[in-house]
């Protein structure tokens, strides 16, 4: 099809389109909600992951995790015994890894109580507050900073003297806008001094890294022991949790080979048997989000599908109805020459039209409605440029898939029982 013809078939489509606005309209409809639902859900789904990403490398985004257990996995009650079994990690651990492992920088053991602590300061408490024992490497391994005061010494953890460092809006809950250095806090009860305080970290998957309180590892085995009924992968006395940080990023995996090496070589384990632990990373967090969250799009992009089919159904009925309604426009227009070929065009670009249209107001009502509640709440959203093209694509396709049926047939009608319809 030439140029001029093409653009004639254009003209004439959108003059049909005019003539009946409201059939359009209503037409239209279900591609306007169904393509608006996925760019609004995917700008929500891109949001949490943008920030879950800038949260990520605001933790320290090259941290190393020295775990029993992949973290995610879920056994319920039944947990295997090949992993009830495995053995915990211990301060010896980590000093052999950093002995025999060039490429690890620092490590920091993570211990923390088992039931929730909650921390008082003359008159006022705080709601249960994440309480955990750590050494001086935590702020290098993790990226925190301090905003004020001093870490613990390890002399301090050797002693497992009881000074705490605050989060801020853990010294905020207890002491407003005043300096807490020097001050005495209560955690469960037990009396600690306040010797520093982390500047602002932020939140992450609902966990707000500012109220937190920070000890020496040594002082959880002390005062906050875990019960004999523990779940095995839950650190008990002299056990720990070990996060390690490489020299330098490009280090990373070969930091990781060499902490398995060295784990390998402590536990025994032959070359034909598994690791019965798991070093991973930060990507290793990324994936584990990634899989909560594709449920959630695979949903919304169904009920977006339903919806998109109901509108695609629309169209064809609303095209049906036009070609019963033009029989003698297309039988004159047969009658004077027009190929079927100009007649299933002409039908198929009102029906991608139309819904090339739902789709651009679809878009633009998605796109409205991420920026309403990225303004107006705390959820984060971003709408990426590649919902936008799918979401415009798909909706044309909807219309060549539903428009192709009347097309066909109005391109099929004889032209002389067209001519005679009534």
């Amino acid at each position: 099809m030439d140029l001029p013809l093409l653009l004639e078939t254009f003209g004439i489509a959108g003059k049909a389109l005019a003539a009946n606005r409201m059939r359009s309209m209503l037409a239209l409809l279900g591609i306007v909600i169904g393509v608006a639902t996925v760019i609004g859900m995917v700008s929500l789904v891109n949001g949490f992951q943008r920030s879950f990403e800038q949260s990520i490398r605001s933790m320290g985004s090259n941290t190393i995790y020295i775990r029993r257990i992949r973290p995610g996995v879920n056994f319920g009650n039944d947990i295997p015994d090949s992993l009830r079994q495995r053995k915990a990690f211990t301060m010896e651990d980590a000093r052999a890894i950093l002995e025999q492992a060039p490429a690890v920088r620092a490590i920091a053991p993570l211990k923390y109580p088992y039931e929730g602590v909650r921390i008082g300061f003359r008159d006022k408490l705080t709601k249960v507050t994440f309480v955990f024992g750590t050494n001086e490497d935590y702020t290098l391994v993790h990226g925190y900073e301090l905003g004020r005061g001093r870490y613990f010494t390890a002399q301090e953890i050797e002693r497992r003297a009881n000074v705490a460092v605050l989060g801020a809006d853990t010294r905020e809950a207890l002491f407003g806008n005043r300096d807490p250095l020097g001050h005495t806090i209560r955690l469960a009860g037990v009396p600690f001094t306040v010797i520093g305080e982390y500047t602002p970290k932020g939140k992450l998957l609902g966990n707000n890294f500012d109220e937190v309180a920070t000890v020496p590892y040594t002082v959880v085995d002390k005062y906050f022991p875990a019960p004999s009924d523990a779940p095995p992968w839950f650190p008990r006395r002299g056990e720990l949790f070990l996060d390690a940080i490489a020299v330098s990023p490009e280090l990373n995996a070969e930091a990781q080979r060499q902490i398995m090496e060295v784990l390998r070589v402590r536990r025994n384990l032959p070359s034909n048997k598994p690791n019965d632990f798991v070093v991973i990373t930060d990507d290793a967090f990324m994936t584990l989000y990634n899989t909560v969250t594709g449920g959630i799009v695979a949903v919304m992009l169904l009920i977006s599908g339903v919806s998109l089919l109901v509108g695609g159904i629309g169209v064809m009925n609303i095209m049906l109805v036009a070609v019963t309604e033009r029989t003698r426009e297309i039988g004159l227009r047969k009658a004077v020459g027009a190929p079927r070929r100009a007649i299933l065009t002409q039908f198929l670009v009102e029906a991608v039209a139309l819904t090339a249209l739902g789709g651009a107001i679809g878009v633009l009502l998605g796109a409205a409605i991420a920026v309403l509640v990225k303004a107006f709440s705390p959820l984060p959203t971003f709408v990426s440029p590649w919902s936008v093209v799918v979401g415009l694509l798909f909706s044309a396709c909807v219309g060549v898939f539903f428009g192709l049926y009347p097309a066909l047939r109005a391109s099929r009608l004889d032209p002389v029982d067209a001519l005679r319809y009534e």
